[in-house]
This record gives structure tokens, sequence and C-alpha cells, in this order.
């Protein structure tokens, strides 16, 4: 189920608005002049197996790639399999769609 917010009311409520979400599961569309122009969905959401996915340098060793696609998404990490061939298990907080 989503619930429309106004774009100005979103700026000024963006915190409560983020958690809202994470914890309810539920998409916020975002309107502007009462017409959709953005989603606000959760974050298991937006990360589903075949997403292209950048990892920071720091999680993974310096010689292997730094992007890849994710292959598995479990509760609070995903399994990315990296354009080099290497696979690595991250928090999903660290994985930033490419």
């Amino acid at each position: 189920m989503s619930k429309e917010v106004g774009i100005e009311q979103a700026r000024k409520t963006l915190g409560d608005l983020a958690n809202e979400v994470r914890f309810t599961g539920n998409d916020i569309v975002l309107t502007r002049n009462g017409k959709p122009v953005a989603r606000i969905a959760p974050l298991e959401e937006a990360m589903t197996a075949g997403t292209r996915v950048t990892v920071p340098d720091y999680s993974v060793p310096e010689d292997w790639a730094r992007a890849g696609e994710i292959v598995e998404v479990n509760s609070e990490t995903v399994v990315v399999a990296l354009d080099d061939g290497h696979r690595q298990e991250l928090p999903t907080d660290e994985v930033t769609p490419a």
C-alpha cells in the first residue's frame, strides 16, 4: 500500500518518512502538484537479484572488481557476483545501485 506525500512536506520530514518505509515496508509516493514524481521504497525491494551494484573499496581485496550483480538477497545481506568472477557477501547498506 502506498502513501502519497507532497515534495515540500517530504523535505521537512524526510527522516520520519524513511523510518516509516523501513519499519512498515510500505512505499511512499512523492508528488508535485498532485502528480507522482518519485517513490521511496524499502531497500530490500530495491536490491533484488540481477541489480547492478558497486561495492566500497574497503569491502573487497584490492585486486577484486568493484562492481557486479546481486545474485542473492538475505534479510540483512546480499551476495554479489563481481565482474571478475569473485563472489562477496556484504551488508545491504554497503552496496550501491550502479
